[in-house]
């Protein structure tokens, strides 16, 4: 059963800001509610007030400026995996986001819930990593842009700060040449382990390379050390390269056991999920892949 609250209907970004700002521990934003209510109606949290920014135009956008996709904070998830800019510019993000829950939560639950709520089984962060994605945040203090790495702090953490907005999340384009997927494995619809790659190829080799990991450990990863690895590697050799990477990803991604799996099994997962998502890329590099 929920508690008595009350909701507040902001019109723009500065209000809703203020709102928050003055109302601290009181107040929690709302905007898809997919998890917030959830929460609410188990007891875990009881608000007093609930700021609505579902009124507040320029958060529910999706757009193209200076090459850049830049997606609201109350962009839905279902809106994100049929829109066509996400879908031409984005394709990673795109099968992110047809896995996110089931149709209820893709159309009630929105890309900035999603993030700020920072549940370690996620799977959009993950794909958003290899684009080198960051969250413009708005606050008493004025407007932020972050890294979403340095964003995403830890399992339900991240780096906003009392009375702060994430307004938008701003995605550059990957440069010509390179292609990008998105896999994971799933129990009881919630991911175990979920990946993203991004390459590109010139003479054979990895010329440039991204890598993400998520669903094991507090948070999604960029795996920057095992991208300067594979760099410059033809797909052969990095394939045997993300093989022996266990250790440096249980290091890395700090794997956390649960109902899902084990810890060396998600490690395991996620070295398996890797080498495929590096197959699929290198293949759709080359023009030869049938997804």
């Amino acid at each position: 059963m929920l508690s008595p609250f009350r909701v507040l209907h902001p019109t723009t970004v500065a209000e809703a800001s203020a709102e928050l700002a003055r109302l601290g521990d009181e107040a929690v934003v709302y905007a898809g509610g997919a998890e917030l209510l959830l929460l609410m109606r188990n007891g875990l949290i009881k608000p007093d007030y609930l700021v609505n920014i579902k009124r507040i135009p320029e958060l529910d956008g999706i757009s193209v400026e200076d090459g850049e996709v830049r997606i609201g904070t109350a962009v839905t998830h279902r809106r994100m995996e049929t829109d066509p800019v996400v879908r031409i510019r984005l394709p990673a993000l795109t099968e992110a986001e047809r896995h996110v829950g089931n149709i209820r939560v893709r159309n009630q639950g929105t890309l900035g819930g999603n993030l700020c709520f920072a549940d370690p089984h996620a799977d959009p962060g993950t794909a958003l990593l290899v684009y080198d994605a960051t969250v413009e945040l708005w606050g008493p203090s004025g407007g932020r842009r972050l890294p979403l790495q340095q964003f995403l702090v830890g399992t339900y953490d991240t780096a906003l700060e009392p009375g702060e907005l994430l307004t938008e999340v701003r995605v550059p384009p990957l440069a010509e040449g390179w292609r990008a997927a998105f896999l994971r494995i799933e129990r009881f619809y919630r991911p175990t382990a979920n990946v993203a790659a991004a390459v590109s190829i010139k003479d054979g080799q990895l010329e440039g390379v991204r890598l993400a990991a998520g669903c094991v450990g507090p948070n999604a990863m960029r795996l920057l050390e095992l991208e300067d690895q594979v760099r410059g590697s033809t797909i052969t050799e990095a394939v045997a390269l993300v093989r022996e990477s266990k250790p440096y990803l249980t290091e890395k991604l700090e794997p956390v056991g649960d109902v899902l799996g084990s810890a060396p099994y998600k490690v395991h997962i996620t070295s398996v999920l890797l080498t495929r998502a590096l197959e699929q890329v290198v293949a759709r590099a080359r023009g030869t892949a049938h997804d």
